[in-house]
C-alpha cells in the first residue's frame, strides 16, 4: 500500500501514528530542499510490557533539543506477545512518542507483528505497514521485513511495490530505505559471514539505477555500520532499548541514535549516545548562584571546632531552610570515614514554607589520630528549587582544627636555627600529595610553628629532605623544592635558590601581587639531609588581620619537594590547600 502525504491535524483522534507523522512533516518543509537532518533509531522495546526503556525517553527528551525534520524507528516498537495483550503496549508506546516534538515515523518489526491478529492492531495503531513519504530533495521508503506468512526475504509482491515507488521517484535526489531485519547483513547477529544475496538480492536487483544512498536497519541490538554495497550505504542501529545481551561495546552494544544530514546529494551521519544533548539553559547564572546558596547556607552544619591533636565527641546541629511558600520533605543521611561515627546515621525531615528546620546528631572519633580528613560527609535532596532540578547537595562536615599561636618569649633572630622556639608546639604537614607515602619520611617529612609579637608574625619549618632540588627562582619556584605558606588572604612562597633565601608573594591584599618580595625576612639552613626555614612577615603583610591578642588567622601549607629522579610531590598541612587559597581547608590559629 502506497501512502503519499496525508494533510491531517495532529490532534485528530482517529488518525494513526503515521498519519500523524504524514501531517507533521507536510506542515514544516524543510527550509532548504537540499538542507535538513533526520533521525534513526530502532528497538526501543522493552522486558515491561506496558513500559518504554528511560533511555529511549531520554532520545526523545534530546530530538525535542535537536528538532530534526523527522525521526524514524525501524521496528520493535513493543514487546509483543499474543495480540490480545497488545493494545496496553501500543497505549504505553503512544504515550511516550505523544512527548516528541517533531513528526515519528514507525517501522514493523518483528515483535510488533507475529500473525494476522497483531498486524490488525498496527494498521489500527500505527498504520500501514509498509508506506513513502517525501521530504526536500528525498524520498524515504519504509519496508515490511515482517510480512506474514513471508520468511526472511521480501516477498516478490513488496519487491514489485518497491519498484513502483522508485519508478515514481522522478526529481528525487536521494532514496532511503527503512526495515527491521537487516536483509542485507553479510554477517549473522554473532558476527559469522553469511551469504547477503539469499536474502536480499531481490531487493539489490531492484533498487540498482536509483539514487538509493541508504539503506537502514534494527533487529540486531547493536549499531554496525555495514558498508557500502553498489553505491548504497548500509547500516544496522539497534540501541534505543535493552541491549543486545551478548556483544560488547566494542562490538557495538550501546544505546544509540543516528542524526542523518541531508546536503544537496551528500548524505553522512553521526551515532549519538543518549545523554550528552543538553539544553542551552542547561547550566545557568542563576542556576550555579542557587546551587552555591543552597550548598552553603540553606543546607548548614554547625563548624566542628577541635583543638588539634585532639579526640572528637559531641552534638551538632544541621539546619535546612527553606525560603519558597511550599513545603518539601527529604532526608539527611551520612556517609562515614574511617574512625567517625554519626548518630543517627540518617534522619527524615520536612522544611517548611518560609521556615527552617533544625536537625541534631551526634558525631564521634574517639581516636585523635582519626581526627582528620576524610570526614563524614552530610548528603540531602534539596527540592525547593527555582532554577533546574532538585540540588544533591554533598557537603564535608565542617572540621576545623584549632591552635594557638603564643607570644614570642623574647627578641626574635632571623638565622634557621630555632633557638628561640624551644618548648614550642610544632605540628605536622600528615597530608600527601596523591601517589607519594607519607610514611616515607627519609624522603620527605615536615613540621611548622609560628609565634608573634607586635611586630611580626614568626613563621618556622624543618623538613626532612633526602636532596635539595631548586633550580628555579621567581614565580616557578613551587615546581621544586618550596614552601608555600597560606594565612588568611595571603600566599607567600619560602625557598632556598641557587642565589640563595627568597621570599615570593603570590596573593595578599592592596599590594602589587606575584613579585620577589624583601620586606619578608627570610632564612634558611640545610644541614644534612634537614632544612630549616625562619621568617619574620611584618604587620602591614597581615591585613586586614592585626597582631594582637584574641586576633584568629586561617593558615595552611605546602612543602614541595622535586627529586632529581622521581615525580615532584608533597605534603600539605591540610588536604587541598593549593587548589583555591579562598576555599581552602585551614587550620584556626588564635593569637594569645
Amino acid at each position: 500500500m502506497a501512502c503519499g502525504l496525508l494533510f491531517l491535524a495532529a490532534t485528530d483522534a482517529h488518525a494513526t501514528a503515521i498519519e500523524q507523522a504524514m501531517a507533521g512533516i507536510g506542515g514544516h518543509p524543510p527550509c532548504s530542499p537540499d538542507a535538513f537532518d533526520f533521525v534513526v533509531i530502532g528497538d526501543n522495546q522493552n522486558y515491561e510490557p506496558t513500559g518504554q526503556p528511560e533511555c529511549f525517553k531520554q532520545m526523545i527528551r534530546e530530538f525535542n533539543l535537536l528538532r530534526p525534520s523527522f525521526v524514524v524507528d525501524v521496528g520493535d516498537l513493543i514487546l509483543g506477545g499474543a495480540a490480545d495483550g497488545l493494545p496496553p503496549q501500543w497505549a504505553a508506546f503512544e504515550a511516550v512518542i505523544g512527548q516528541c516534538a517533531v513528526p515519528f515515523f514507525p517501522v514493523v518489526g518483528n515483535h510488533d507483528v507475529s500473525d494476522a491478529a497483531s498486524e490488525q492492531l498496527w494498521r489500527q495503531e500505527m498504520g500501514p505497514t509498509r508506506y513513502s513519504f517525501r521530504y526536500g530533495n528525498s524520498l524515504f521508503i519504509a519496508l515490511d521485513s515482517e510480512e506474514v506468512g513471508a520468511l526472511d526475504r521480501l516477498p516478490d509482491e513488496q519487491v514489485a511495490w518497491l519498484r513502483t515507488e522508485l519508478d515514481a521517484a522522478a526529481g528525487i535526489m536521494n532514496i532511503f530505505l527503512f526495515l527491521h531485519q537487516p536483509l542485507f547483513s553479510d554477517l549473522d547477529e554473532l558476527g559469522k559471514p553469511i551469504d547477503w544475496r539469499i536474502r536480499w538480492s531481490n531487493v539489490a536487483d531492484a533498487i540498482k539505477g536509483y539514487p538509493v544512498k541508504a539503506v537502514f536497519a534494527g533487529h540486531i541490538h547493536v549499531y554496525r555500520d555495514c558498508g557500502i554495497r553498489d553505491g548504497v550505504h548500509y547500516a544496522i542501529t539497534g540501541g534505543a532499548g535493552v541491549g543486545s545481551g551478548g556483544a560488547t561495546e566494542e562490538e557495538g552494544d550501546f544505546s544509540h541514535y543516528l542524526l542523518v544530514r541531508v546536503r544537496g546529494d551528500r548524505v553522512e551521519w553521526s551515532v549519538i549516545r543518549p545523554g550528552g544533548v543538553l539544553p542551552s539553559d542547561v547550566i545557568t547564572g542563576k542556576r550555579i548562584e542557587e546551587m552555591h546558596r543552597i550548598r552553603t547556607e540553606l543546607v548548614r552544619c554547625e563548624d566542628v571546632d577541635v583543638p588539634y591533636g585532639a579526640a572528637c565527641d559531641r552534638d551538632i546541629s544541621v539546619t535546612i531552610e527553606n525560603p519558597r511558600d511550599a513545603a518539601f520533605s527529604s532526608r539527611v543521611t551520612w556517609e562515614l570515614a574511617p574512625g567517625w561515627t554519626v548518630e543517627p546515621m540518617e534522619a527524615a525531615y520536612t522544611a517548611p514554607a518560609r521556615g527552617s528546620v533544625p536537625l541534631r546528631f551526634h558525631l564521634k572519633a574517639e581516636d585523635a589520630a582519626q581526627v582528620r580528613f576524610p570526614v563524614p560527609r552530610l548528603k540531602t535532596v534539596y527540592e525547593a528549587v527555582e532554577h533546574g532540578p532538585a540540588v544533591n547537595v554533598t557537603n564535608d562536615l565542617p572540621l576545623t582544627p584549632t591552635a594557638d599561636v603564643p607570644h614570642a618569649p623574647t627578641a626574635m633572630t632571623l638565622d634557621a636555627d630555632f633557638a628561640e622556639w624551644p618548648g614550642q608546639a610544632w605540628i605536622p604537614l600528615i597530608y600527601a600529595s596523591d601517589g607519594f607515602d607519607a610514611a616515607k619520611t627519609d624522603d620527605l617529612s615536615c613540621r611548622m610553628a609560628l609565634l608573634w609579637d607586635g611586630q611580626n608574625l614568626y613563621f618556622a619549618a624543618e623538613a626532612t629532605d633526602n636532596e635539595h632540588e631548586q633550580p628555579f627562582a621567581g614565580d616557578t619556584v613551587w615546581a621544586a623544592d618550596n614552601i608555600e605558606f597560606f594565612i588568611n588572604q595571603w600566599h607567600w612562597g619560602f625557598t632556598l635558590t641557587k642565589g640563595g633565601p627568597e621570599v615570593f608573594l603570590y596573593e595578599g591584599v592592596d599590594v602589587s601581587l606575584e613579585t620577589v618580595n624583601t620586606d619578608v625576612t627570610l632564612a634558611v639552613r640545610r644541614d644534612g639531609t634537614r632544612t630549616r626555614y625562619e621568617a619574620a612577615i611584618p604587620a602591614r603583610f597581615m591585613k586586614p588581620a592585626t597582631l594582637q591578642p584574641g586576633s584568629v588567622n586561617h593558615v595552611c601549607m605546602i612543602m614541595n619537594d622535586l627529586d632529581t629522579q622521581g615525580e615532584r610531590h608533597w605534603l600539605e598541612l591540610m588536604p587541598g590547600a593549593g587548589i583555591d587559597n579562598t576555599r581552602a581547608r585551614k587550620i584556626r590559629m588564635t593569637l594569645r
